[in-house]
């Protein structure tokens, strides 16, 4: 469905990682909100920079964990992207995304790892992009995953990126 992201998120303790994650593709991201409901965000992805809105699904999918949510991104200059960060009053979230292949029955997708910086040191995340709601529910969890933290208010990057004490949000 066009504007629609169908997305699982998972909480990660670097100790159950028992591969190289370093050896893959890496975007180094920063990321800023402007607005917190609807999220409204600026992010930089290596050298391309984007101005993205997520808000609730549409109608026709009913849902309510967040696992699917609208959302419309554009993609926007550097200095448009340098000028737009300076109203997140310092809602931002540096992280470097490892993009790491999976098959699960016989399809492709890309594991993004995040592992966060800075304030949130010490944080880690996978997030797996879906097709269909369905395809989402039948996905099973892979064993280096933690805790599945999709729709978790806590675990939002809107309230990660306003988090003032990051032992309030790790907790294995």
């Amino acid at each position: 469905m066009k504007n629609v992201e169908i997305e699982k998120k998972y909480l990660v303790r670097i100790s159950d990682v028992k591969f190289d994650y370093k050896k893959y593709p890496s975007i180094k991201i920063i990321q800023g909100f402007i607005y917190l409901k609807p999220a409204i965000r600026v992010r930089k992805s290596n050298d391309k920079y984007y101005l993205t809105v997520k808000d609730k699904p549409p109608k026709e999918i009913d849902i309510k964990n967040d696992l699917a949510r609208t959302e419309f991104e554009i993609e926007i200059t550097k200095k448009a992207f340098n000028d737009l960060l300076k109203l997140c009053k310092g809602r931002i979230i540096y992280k470097t995304r490892y993009l790491i292949p999976h098959i699960a029955g016989g399809k492709r997708y890309t594991i993004e790892f995040d592992v966060f910086e800075k304030s949130l040191k010490g944080l880690f995340y996978a997030e797996i992009e879906f097709e269909t709601v369905k395809e989402a529910l039948k996905f099973k969890d892979l064993d280096w995953f933690y805790r599945d933290v999709t729709g978790v208010k806590k675990y939002k990057n809107t309230q990660l990126s306003i988090c003032k004490n990051l032992k309030n949000i790790i907790q294995y």
